[in-house]
């Protein structure tokens, strides 16, 4: 009985050891169970969530680097931006990572230039303004106040009579602003003469005797100018005209470069002009001339605006796509809404003044925008290049001034109803957050429009606006390039 009851012994502990060896695989499993089910998406979630974070951040590099380019007239200049298209175990994956089933799944992405929409989004504008045109002038006459950006600033010479033209006919017109004058002057020109009036020599013979006439000989009259910048005489009775005549015409335009006053003179200066030295019957005048007509309507043609464009492939985390499009990084989601990170390069302003003349509203477009010939699709997770050239900027030719437009209508066209509503919170958000006082928006087929009007009953709206292209390549390392 004894011997059984120790055989019996050994067998009771020998199972226990059994039972608890499976207890603790048991345990490893649900253990490992829990850290699939739980563990591995949570990482995975982090990892997607991180990856985006630092994708936003490089589409906000990258809008950096492009404005950059355009606010520093760099035509010609490349920039490069790397951005990565996947998390490709790139982030800390949890205790078990070691193991690859314990991981969670590395995300990819594609990168996409000018593949948004199928047909071309674009930028269209439609105003009543006054546009640059070198077959028109419109001239005012000196003194006058500056309202826009002269193409010229002339003075005029006129009924010069021949008994003007002598060695004493000295005439003076002074033009001036805030922060320069210039002088006008007819110049008379003289030679110096030392010539032999008469020879005597005695008849007895002897020294002769020579007698000099010496003085100056009038050789003619000359126009001349003097241009001083502040206290700083930057030329001085420089000739314009030689040899003038009698009964011409004689104009001299300070917006030429070559005197330095173009950058001198801007809206709201007052040109005086003072006839300093009046002679005979001569009249000095002058007039500022803008190159310029008023349009209605002025229409731009449609101006592709094209985007790059990141879409994710998320396994844990929402889809996501970022791009970039006319200066602004945007966001779409997969509910299908689209908002702006930062905004488009279409900025409103309203200057509120009591004088209702003074009552303008500012619109600024800078349309940056991707070479529409520009394309091509990189797939994968590895990190990729972004190659963007400022190949040209094209100031619109809106006049230059303090207002030069009463209405102005912008449009922009996408088949993506995302985008069309987004555009639309955009024009409005921007237009009331700057207090515009007359505008309307809306759709018209598959064009998003904000129309704004003079708040008074002349030109009230200043519009700003230019065109510059950029040309983009994609460099992938691996996946699939198009």
């Amino acid at each position: 009985m004894r011997e059984n009851s120790r055989v019996f012994q050994s067998c009771e502990a020998g199972l226990s050891e059994v039972i608890g060896f499976v207890l603790i695989i048991g345990l490893i499993v649900v253990v490992a169970s829990l850290y699939l089910t739980y563990g591995v998406p949570a990482q995975g979630r982090e990892n997607e969530i991180l990856h985006m974070n630092e994708v936003k951040d490089q589409f906000v590099g990258y809008k950096l680097s492009l404005d950059s380019l355009f606010n520093n007239n760099k035509v010609g200049t490349t920039v490069s931006n790397s951005f990565t298209l996947g998390t490709s175990g790139g982030y800390t994956q949890g205790t078990f990572s070691f193991i690859p089933m314990m991981s969670p799944v590395n995300s990819g992405g594609t990168f996409a230039i000018n593949q948004r929409t199928v047909e071309p989004e674009t930028l269209k504008i439609t105003s009543q303004s006054l546009i640059l045109n070198n077959s028109v002038k419109y001239e005012v006459d000196l003194p006058a106040q500056v309202n826009y950006t002269p193409n010229h600033v002339y003075v005029n010479i006129s009924n010069i009579q021949p008994g003007d033209l002598t060695n004493n006919g000295i005439f003076g017109t002074n033009v001036s602003s805030r922060s320069w004058y210039a002088i006008v002057n007819l110049t008379p020109r003289s030679l110096h003469y030392n010539e032999t009036q008469s020879v005597t020599c005695p008849l007895g013979g002897g020294a002769c005797t020579i007698t000099y006439q010496e003085g100056n000989r009038y050789t003619g009259t000359d126009i001349t100018l003097s241009v001083a910048k502040g206290d700083i005489l930057t030329m001085q009775n420089t000739v314009v005209y030689q040899n003038i005549s009698p009964y011409s015409v004689y104009s001299i335009d300070l917006m030429d470069e070559a005197y330095g006053l173009q950058l001198s003179l801007r809206p709201q200066d007052t040109v005086g002009l003072v006839v300093s030295k009046p002679l005979g019957s001569i009249v000095g005048t002058g007039n500022i001339t803008y190159d310029f007509t008023e349009m209605n309507p002025y229409t731009i043609s449609p101006i592709p605006l094209g985007s790059i464009e990141y879409h994710a492939q998320n396994n844990y985390w929402i889809p996501q796509n970022y791009y970039y499009q006319m200066g602004g990084v945007f966001l779409e989601q997969m509910d299908g809404n689209v908002t702006y990170k930062l905004p488009p390069e279409i900025t409103f302003a309203y200057d509120n003044q009591t004088d209702p003349a003074k009552k303008i509203v500012t619109v600024n477009i800078n349309a940056l925008t991707i070479s529409p010939d520009n394309r091509g699709v990189v797939g994968g997770n590895s990190p990729i290049q972004i190659k963007s050239t400022l190949t040209n900027i094209t100031p619109m030719p809106y006049v230059k001034g303090t207002a030069n437009t009463k209405w102005i209508r912008i449009g922009v066209n996408t088949t993506s109803n995302p985008s069309r509503q987004m555009w639309y919170n955009y024009f409005g958000y921007t237009a009331k957050v700057a207090g515009i006082p007359n505008y309307i928006q809306g759709y018209e087929g598959t064009e998003t429009y904000i129309e704004i009007t003079s708040p008074s009953s002349y030109y009230g709206v200043n519009v700003i606006a230019s065109n510059a292209t950029y040309a983009t390549t994609v460099h992938g390392v691996g996946g699939i390039v198009e």
